[in-house]
């Protein structure tokens, strides 16, 4: 169970601080991003403790707050699963370490065949995070932010999310 919430936590992250080169600081992005999100989605306050809560989204609410952020970082673009766009967020977050972004591209690539099967943006989000949580705890992908390993985390993207 802690793998899966560490992976969703940094699949959160990821998706929220991975288009950071607005004029405004990753924080002030990532706070925008996410209450514009929040206001779009229209998500209730028990609907946000469940997504702030780092499981897989399971609400319809849950996947469209995901699908939101996805979208405003474009790893979901028109629909779609965008692979250049969540291997950009990978090497934000793995950086250098080649055997890390190994398994991420491998991982982009499985859940982007699965992506396939909907353009419908809340259903995208829902397929594209279990899959993404599904697949990184195969792959040993864990050890983010909010975890008790940094080793495996580009110290670049630690400094950009904090």
């Amino acid at each position: 169970m802690f793998a899966l919430k560490v992976a969703c936590l940094c699949l959160s992250v990821a998706v929220v601080f991975g288009e950071n080169n607005q004029q405004n600081g990753p924080s002030d992005r990532s706070a925008s991003i996410f209450q514009s999100c929040i206001a779009e989605t229209k998500l209730s306050g028990d609907a946000l403790k469940g997504f702030r809560s780092m499981s897989i989204p399971k609400t319809q609410a849950e996947k469209c707050m995901m699908g939101c952020l996805m979208r405003k970082v474009n790893v979901i673009n028109k629909g779609k699963f965008s692979v250049e766009e969540a291997t950009k967020v990978a090497q934000k977050y793995y950086g250098t370490n080649e055997v890390m972004m190994k398994k991420a591209k491998d991982l982009i690539d499985v859940c982007a065949k699965k992506a396939q099967s909907t353009t419908e943006e809340c259903a995208l989000a829902g397929i594209v995070t279990t899959c993404i949580v599904e697949e990184a705890q195969k792959a040993g992908l864990a050890g983010g932010p909010g975890s008790r390993s940094r080793r495996t985390v580009s110290p670049k993207f630690r400094r950009d999310a904090m």
